[in-house]
């Protein structure tokens, strides 16, 4: 069996594609790498138990002449098998064969692991059923002042936010609309032609390179610039901009947001219109296009506690849903890609663009892995209960 085998069985048992189940494979393998290079043991229950063993400097032949090499000290990897996967060996394997118990070592497993194999779709149950209800409930409601359960870092360096698109974005669009002689709108509120193309080819958006194969040479409106209408219509909602005239100017609030240091109160702010205030329905693109509903935006608070506990290594979107989004059986029978596309489109990519997490592997297919970067935990904290009883549901 080779490693193809083994991402084939994953992709089957948990009805994962193939880039949702290498990415997994892969994780495993890489959180083992990295505990034996740290010379950490990574015990597995029932499975067995690896380690780095010092291996002495000794005398050694050369094959091809027979002459006496010296070989230096080094170190190396090792395998214990636990004492369920001996005898699964012995007998020949069976799938209930493993001890969940023993990790080969006479040292139980590791009771305090915060996710468990259960009943819920895919063998793992959502980090959220650790919450007590309360703090469930206050983190489906926006971030405020007397709503400390989650709360956004205003006063963060300039510096700090050099990877937000949405912040560089914005300072850019402002940039634009401060030094036009009023740029003009259309009847539906959009910028003109003229203004979209000089923001395409001021802006840059990560992921957006792959769409622009397809404008290329093209006289494109707002409206074919999905990127810049969802920050256009983003800025309107946050009170950035008259929405209401046709030639367009900014509000104090907007001409306030350009002055340096307020780069943190600018991410607060389109993060929390972004999330909270607007309908993700109406500008995020998924595929098939149009789909309704807004899930999973109403749990977005709840979704963000949930990256802050498992995001912090790679993940495809596939183990980040069913770790984190509250399941909705209604949004499933939408489309066989339904709740996919919904998670990676008013989820995963808006946080990327708020410079909150990062994305490995080939353009838009949003599969291989994200993981949070440095300022997740910088921008977001929590204040939040754990559940004493599991077996209470929210």
């Amino acid at each position: 069996m080779n490693k193809a085998a083994i991402v084939a069985r994953v992709a089957r048992r948990m009805g994962l594609n193939k880039f949702a189940a290498e990415g997994a494979v892969d994780t495993v393998l890489e959180a083992i790498a990295e505990g034996l290079a740290k010379e950490e043991d990574v015990r597995i229950a029932g499975f067995g138990t690896f380690r780095t063993r010092n291996r002495a400097a000794r005398q050694g032949r050369n094959p091809a002449t027979g002459e006496s090499v010296r070989i230096p000290a080094s170190k190396v990897p090792s395998f214990k098998a636990a004492k369920g996967l001996k005898e699964a060996v012995k007998r020949g394997w069976q799938p209930d064969a493993a001890v969940p118990g023993d990790d080969g070592d006479g040292e139980p497993g590791n009771s305090g692991a915060m996710l468990e194999m259960s009943d819920w779709p895919g063998g793992v149950e959502p980090v959220w059923t650790l919450l007590e209800p309360e703090s469930a409930r206050a983190l489906r409601t926006e971030p405020a002042a007397d709503n400390s359960t989650l709360r956004l870092a205003a006063d963060l360096p300039d510096e700090a936010f050099a990877e937000s698109a949405f912040v560089r974005n914005a300072l850019i669009a402002l940039e634009l609309i401060s030094n036009e002689f009023l740029p003009r709108f259309t009847e539906k509120g959009h910028f003109g032609r003229d203004m979209v193309v000089s923001m395409r080819e001021a802006m840059t958006w990560p992921g957006m390179e792959a769409a622009e194969q397809y404008r290329t040479g093209k006289a494109l409106r707002e409206g074919d610039v999905w990127e810049l209408h969802l920050l256009h219509r983003l800025m309107d909602l946050a009170g950035l901009m008259d929405g209401q005239a046709f030639l367009g100017q900014l509000t104090a609030l907007g001409r306030e947001m350009r002055e340096p240091g307020r780069r943190g109160a600018l991410q607060a702010l389109l993060f929390r219109h972004l999330f909270w205030r607007a309908d993700l329905s109406e500008f995020v693109e998924t595929f098939p296009r149009g789909l309704p509903g807004r899930w999973p935006q109403d749990d977005t608070g709840v979704i963000l506690w949930g990256l802050s506990n498992v995001a912090g290594e790679w993940q495809s979107a596939d183990t980040l849903r069913t770790l984190t989004t509250v399941r909705d059986d209604s949004v499933a029978g939408l489309h066989w890609n339904a709740e996919g596309t919904m998670f990676a489109g008013r989820v995963l990519q808006p946080l990327r663009w708020f410079g909150l997490l990062e994305y490995r592997g080939p353009p838009e297919t949003f599969e291989v892995g994200w993981r949070k970067t440095a300022l997740f935990d910088r921008f977001l904290s929590f204040d939040v209960r754990l559940a004493k009883d599991r077996g209470t549901g929210h």
